[in-house]
C-alpha cells in the first residue's frame, strides 16, 4: 500500500482525479487529491504549491502525481511533501535546474488575446465551444469538471517557476495521455525514466481512469492488481458513471473524431498543430 498524492492543474479542479483517485483505492492505496482553490491560484504558483502541501500534510513519502499544467510544479510539491516519487501525467517536465517558464511565449501570446481585462475566461472556453464534449462525452462527469473550473488572472501564466536543484533524484516515471506531450514523453525516456504511453486524449483521467491508474503504478513501480472487482468493472465499460470515491479528500465535485484545430490555439509546450485528443490544460 502507497499513499498518492494527485495534484490537478491550476486551470482545473479537483474533481478531474476523482475517477483515478477511487480506481488508486480500489486497490488498496490511500489516496489524497487536495483541492486548491481558485482564490489561491489566483494568487500565483507560490500558493498553488502551498495550498496543496498544507492540504496534504499527513501523506507519507507520497506518490504525487500532477497533470498538465501541474507538471512545472511537481519538483516543488514533491520537495515540500518529502515525495518518495514524482509521476508527470500528460504534463511538462522542468529542467533539473533553474527556472522554468508556466507557459511558453508564443503561447502566452495567445492567452493575452483571449484575456478579458486582466484575467481569462475558464479554460473550456479557450478552444471552442464543442471541447468540452469532445475531451468529456460523458454528461455527468463533463458537468462535475466544468463546475470547478476557474478564471485565473492572466498574470499568474506570465511567472516563472524556480525548481529545486537535484530534484530529479527523486524516482520519476511518466505517463502519456495525448499525442501533445510526444516530446515530454521522449524527454522523460531519455532521462531513463519508466513512461507508459496510452495513446489516448488529455483528460482520460476523466474518461479511462482504470488504465490510467495501471500506468500510474506501473511507472511508479508498485503493482497494479485491483482488491476486487469493482475497479475492473469500471474499466470494462461504466466510464460514463460516476463513482462513489473513496480515500482521503477524494473530491466531491461544488470518443469523438479528432478534428485538426487551428495553429492558433496551441498547446503549453511546443507550439503547434494538434488534434482535439492533446488539448492542454
Amino acid at each position: 500500500m502507497a499513499d498518492f498524492v494527485l495534484v490537478h492543474s491550476p486551470v482545473t479542479g479537483p474533481a478531474t482525479w476523482r475517477w483515478v483517485g477511487a480506481e488508486l483505492t480500489d486497490r488498496g492505496h490511500r489516496v489524497s487529491i487536495p483541492a486548491v482553490p481558485a482564490g489561491a491560484t489566483s494568487l500565483g504558483w507560490p500558493a498553488f504549491v502551498g495550498s496543496v502541501a498544507a492540504l496534504a500534510r499527513g501523506s507519507a513519502k507520497p506518490v504525487v502525481v500532477g497533470h498538465s499544467g501541474a507538471g512545472p510544479l511537481l519538483p516543488l510539491i514533491g520537495d515540500r511533501l518529502g515525495a518518495g516519487a514524482l509521476v508527470f501525467v500528460d504534463a511538462d517536465v522542468p529542467p533539473e535546474s533553474g527556472s522554468t517558464p508556466l507557459v511558453p511565449e508564443e503561447f502566452l501570446e495567445v492567452l493575452r488575446g483571449l484575456a478579458i481585462g486582466k484575467r481569462l475566461p475558464p479554460w473550456s472556453e479557450w478552444f471552442g465551444p464543442d471541447e468540452m464534449a469532445a475531451l468529456i462525452p460523458q454528461d455527468d462527469n463533463r458537468a462535475l469538471v466544468c463546475a470547478e473550473l476557474p478564471s485565473l488572472p492572466l498574470a499568474y501564466f506570465e511567472d516563472r517557476v524556480s525548481v529545486p536543484d537535484g530534484w530529479s533524484a527523486t524516482t520519476c516515471g511518466y505517463v502519456q495521455l495525448s499525442d501533445a506531450y510526444a516530446e515530454q514523453a521522449a524527454k522523460a525516456e531519455d532521462s531513463g525514466w519508466p513512461v507508459a504511453r496510452l495513446a489516448g486524449q488529455h483528460l482520460d483521467i476523466v474518461t479511462q481512469p482504470g488504465a490510467v491508474a495501471d500506468a500510474i503504478l506501473t511507472v511508479a513501480g508498485l503493482p497494479a492488481a485491483a482488491d476486487d472487482g469493482s475497479a475492473k468493472a469500471r474499466r470494462s465499460g461504466e466510464s460514463g458513471a460516476v463513482p462513489r470515491p473513496r480515500g482521503e479528500q477524494l473530491a466531491e465535485a461544488s470518443t469523438s473524431a479528432a478534428a485538426p484545430v487551428p495553429e492558433t490555439v496551441g498547446r503549453h509546450g511546443v507550439f503547434r498543430r494538434i488534434s482535439r485528443s492533446g488539448r492542454r490544460s
